[in-house]
């Protein structure tokens, strides 16, 4: 694996994360993640990250949702997240998310979403003031991308009622360490800060932020199988991945699959679900 880095100065690095993740979303319903993950492992769901389904249950269990909660969902995408959530749960669903091309997309996708009790708003949640407290916050595997995560934690933390909950699925780095080169890696395809905690660490700064009660899940193991999925369906629907997005990136596809299943086998990375509340 060789990579060289184009990480740009610290004061710049936030806005090159969000720039290449509105790109990566765009390009959501491509084959690679229609025949490769959401198909084969989310119900045909447009959920990404390796918490999927199962840390969406995991959020209702956890905060206790029913209809008298209402959650927000930071990096809602393509919204069936938020609409998983209302229609299991009977919750009111916020879904806020950065790209415009993603809100569109999930207005278009969820056009009855508000009479079902979910909607969509677009923003920079780092410079967004919600209307309202809420319940419960929740997201998916977005904190790798943020590099101030101790302030966007303690903004959600005073946008939760007391004895709210936050709950989030997560990658950190593991005990085997990270080398230079496979940090650089991470930030290069998925925009992954430099700065990975461990899990100890991103506790630890729950804490230190005012979070108690804190639940954690080890769930690497499904990275592992998710990885190691996404290379049997890639190589079952290659012909028809290639056809819709090209050779180059059907092979970027199965090399990332590949250094990311290693990486969660060798302990490098690892992936946490964690549930929280207020004080």
């Amino acid at each position: 694996m060789t990579t060289t880095t184009t990480r740009p100065a610290p004061d710049m690095v936030q806005d090159a994360v969000n720039e290449l993740q509105i790109r990566v979303w765009s390009g959501a319903d491509d084959p690679r993640f229609v025949l490769t993950i959401y198909e084969p492992l989310r119900e045909g769901k447009k959920v990404g990250s390796v918490g999927g389904l199962r840390f969406l249950d995991y959020v209702g269990a956890f905060a206790g949702l029913g209809p008298e909660h209402s959650v927000l969902e930071f990096g809602s995408g393509m919204g069936d997240a938020c609409e998983y959530i209302a229609s299991h749960f009977g919750s009111r669903v916020t879904g806020v998310e950065i790209g415009t091309g993603q809100i569109e997309r999930a207005r278009e996708r969820h056009g009855d979403s508000r009479s079902r009790n979910y909607d969509f708003i677009q923003a920079d949640f780092l410079n967004w003031q919600p209307p309202e407290l809420y319940d419960a916050v929740y997201f998916l595997e977005m904190l790798p991308i943020i590099e101030d995560c101790r302030t966007l934690l303690e903004k959600i933390h005073s946008w939760l009622k007391p004895g709210g909950t936050l709950a989030m699925s997560d990658i950190v780095a593991g005990p085997a360490g990270l080398t230079n080169e496979e940090r650089d890696f991470l930030w290069v395809e998925d925009g992954v800060v430099h700065s990975l905690p461990t899990q100890p660490e991103r506790v630890a700064m729950l804490r230190d932020v005012g979070f108690n009660d804190i639940d954690v899940t080890d769930i690497t193991h499904a990275g592992i199988m998710q990885n190691e999925r996404i290379l049997e369906e890639s190589d079952r629907h290659k012909a028809e991945i290639v056809d819709g997005v090209g050779i180059a990136k059907w092979e970027n596809w199965v090399e990332c699959a590949k250094v990311y299943g290693g990486f969660f086998v060798e302990r490098k990375l690892e992936c946490w679900i964690i549930g929280a509340r207020r004080v």
